[in-house]
């Protein structure tokens, strides 16, 4: 019993420092627009998403204070939404590499 404890205590923390134990700090996202203009967010400060049948809001940056920013992009439909948050998820999952 105590061999196996003491290999234990010995193989459980390798094993968890096998993850990385830091977050990425900067995911940029290109927002989808038809101006000339290129806009990028930081995925790792968005806060919360909502998706309707109509728009896709997009808060993130917030401070104290309501200090923080808004993008709302116009979408047909709920599926089009979607499609706009899986780009996101894709885009979070790269940075992670």
């Amino acid at each position: 019993m105590r061999v196996s404890a003491l290999v234990l205590s010995c193989i459980l923390p390798l094993s968890l420092t096998a993850v990385p134990l830091y977050a990425v700090t900067f995911c940029p996202w290109k927002i989808p627009s038809d101006s000339k203009t290129e806009r990028l967010i930081n995925l790792t400060v968005v806060q919360f998403i909502d998706v309707n049948d109509e728009e896709v809001k997009i808060a993130f940056g917030g401070g104290n204070l309501g200090s923080g920013h808004d993008i709302r992009l116009a979408t047909k439909n709920r599926d089009e939404g979607n499609k706009l948050i899986k780009s996101m998820q894709d885009a979070a999952k790269q940075c992670d590499k």
